[in-house]
């Protein structure tokens, strides 16, 4: 495979407004880098060497330089969109984000200490500035979580998240929005 189908075959070069600029697409260059050398590299001496190489870059240039944690480990689907690059979001390693979510900055999806899961995002996603969302919740399909909420519970799908603790908006009941 030719070096621009790579790039293309990663999906951010031609994206660069939707990535926020350089920022948002160094940073997923080193994800996408990290999360082939931690799912595809099946052979075990080269897997380590690459892995210490990529933990040097992710450490010195992503999260140092950069403000933001996105570990190969967690995964994250096709198209995702950080408007603001990725100034401060953080994301824990066993994270599942789904295709074309949006996240803004200052976003933290992370585990709690209860009950050590973390968060899934599934597709279509809409994740506002400085929102929190630690800990085994479901944000659903075509979801909405307003700025700075704190949810605290699973999200279902077409709903809106909003506030401090987050409160539910638009619950279907019936095939009726409330």
């Amino acid at each position: 495979m030719g070096l621009f189908k790579w790039f293309n075959k990663l999906s951010f070069i031609n994206n660069w407004g939707r990535l926020g600029g350089i920022h948002g697409i160094i940073v997923m260059f080193v994800y996408r880098i990290g999360n082939i050398i931690y799912y595809k590299v099946n052979i075990p001496i080269l897997k380590q060497v690459l892995w210490i190489m990529y933990r040097m870059v992710d450490l010195l240039i992503i999260r140092l330089f950069l403000n933001c944690e996105f570990p190969g480990q967690c995964q994250i689907g096709k198209d995702l969109r950080l408007p603001h690059g990725a100034k401060g979001v953080l994301i824990n390693p066993y994270c599942k984000i789904g295709d074309h979510v949006t996240i803004m900055h200052q976003v933290s999806l992370g585990q709690n200490k209860e009950s050590k899961k973390a968060p899934e995002v599934c597709d279509y996603a809409y994740i506002g500035n400085g929102a929190k969302i630690h800990g085994g919740i479901r944000i659903g399909t075509n979801s909405k979580v307003g700025a700075n909420a704190v949810v605290l519970t699973s999200v279902p799908d077409n709903c809106t998240a909003v506030g401090v603790p987050s409160v539910i908006k638009g619950k279907q009941m019936d095939g009726v929005i409330n």
